[in-house]
């Protein structure tokens, strides 16, 4: 009875608060819209092909300029600055700067060379050069198969291999791949950031503002003070990861990119599965987050204090961004990272192992208790110092 009081009091504060409600609201309800209008305005970017290409010189190479016309390539002359509007972006593709004796060369037989300009920083147009290589290759072995022909031999001299690629993956896993490896992180970062606020005000706002130790002279264990605290913090915890996983539904409206939606398949049962997933890990950082909290006299110390864990948290997924091959064992044994690989494989359509599930949910529950029974013993030292 005593925790629901506790419970109680902590909540209405953290709604009373208007640094936590901003950051609920921003986290629950325009995070994930955010996160997916942007990612899918990527990705169109990138499918997008410019079916333009600028052109110094092509007045000098007939040939080439009626083959890049017959791919449906419009020819563009870029101006004798080119490279001025490289570097300050105007041009956001590269140029192709083709030789004044080209022509020449080519009746002798005589390789010309071409440059395709681009700009380290202008990475617009580093994105270009693949197409226009793929061109050049594609006016190249043309005009061998044409020689060829001309003098009576097959052009099947030229293919030794024939060579195709085969993807094991599914077609919607290889196009939403980047996608979903960012999707967990968003997730992680959302349950660090939203119960920060709410932990640190019940634990170093309370010793700050001089009101926890009035508090703890009430004849109630401090196990009673812990868990009330806890649990208010993990409710409200737990209901923005409910709302954050919900708002994916209708921010699916927002993908315009035909592709990615496809490939980007989320259910009802991936929804489910993404809260038993996240929900331990949820509840063990809203009580590691006020043991934390506990340390700070004040609401700046505390803050400090927490924002190691904001940072800390992005190491442990690069780590899982960075391995190469099969997930290590030791992988389910580390919080973040555990929770992180889950994800991905829920979203790849993979099948998950018992023990895969419920290592993870271990280390969270030994974590909890932890965290509560530190935040007890604290409590209590705090009224006797």
């Amino acid at each position: 009875m005593m925790i629901w009081e506790i419970f109680k009091k902590e909540w209405v504060d953290s709604l009373r608060d208007r640094r936590t409600m901003l950051v609920v609201i921003l986290s629950s309800l325009m995070g994930m819209p955010f996160f997916l209008f942007i990612s899918s305005e990527a990705y169109s970017r990138m499918d997008e092909q410019k079916r333009f290409i600028r052109v110094v010189g092509a007045q000098y190479a007939p040939e080439l300029i009626n083959y890049i016309a017959r791919q449906g390539f419009e020819i563009k002359t870029a101006g004798p600055d080119y490279a001025n509007k490289l570097h300050s972006k105007e041009y956001t593709e590269p140029v192709l700067l083709l030789p004044q004796d080209f022509a020449r060369q080519y009746a002798s037989g005589i390789a010309p060379r071409v440059e395709i300009v681009s700009d380290l920083a202008n990475k617009d147009t580093q994105m270009g050069v693949r197409p226009i290589k793929v061109l050049l290759q594609g006016f190249m072995q043309e005009q061998a198969v044409l020689n060829l022909s001309m003098r009576g031999v097959s052009a099947e001299i030229l293919t030794v291999l024939k060579v195709e690629e085969r993807h094991l993956s599914r077609a919607q896993n290889q196009q939403s791949a980047g996608l979903k490896e960012m999707l967990p992180f968003m997730f992680i970062m959302t349950l660090l950031g939203v119960g920060m606020y709410a932990a640190i005000d019940t634990s170093a706002g309370e010793r700050e503002r001089g009101s926890l130790e009035p508090l703890m002279m009430n004849p109630i264990s401090s196990w009673h003070f812990a868990l009330g605290k806890w649990a208010a913090v993990g409710t409200l915890t737990v209901c923005v990861l409910f709302f954050n996983v919900m708002s994916i539904f209708p921010s699916l409206l927002l993908i315009k990119n035909e592709v990615l939606k496809i490939a980007f398949q989320f259910s009802i049962k991936d929804a489910f599965v993404f809260l038993a997933v996240l929900c331990p890990l949820a509840l063990a950082i809203a009580a590691l987050q006020i043991a934390v909290a506990m340390n700070g006299k004040s609401h700046k110390e505390a803050q400090a204090r927490n924002s190691m864990l904001m940072l800390l948290a992005p190491l442990a997924l690069v780590i899982g961004m960075l391995k190469q091959g099969a997930d290590p064992v030791w992988f389910s044994w580390v919080p973040l990272l555990a929770q992180n690989q889950l994800i991905i494989k829920i979203l790849n359509g993979e099948t998950l192992s018992l023990a895969e599930v419920l290592i993870p949910v271990l280390v969270c529950v030994l974590i909890l208790l932890a965290s509560l029974s530190y935040t007890a013993q604290k409590m209590r030292r705090v009224v006797m110092q």
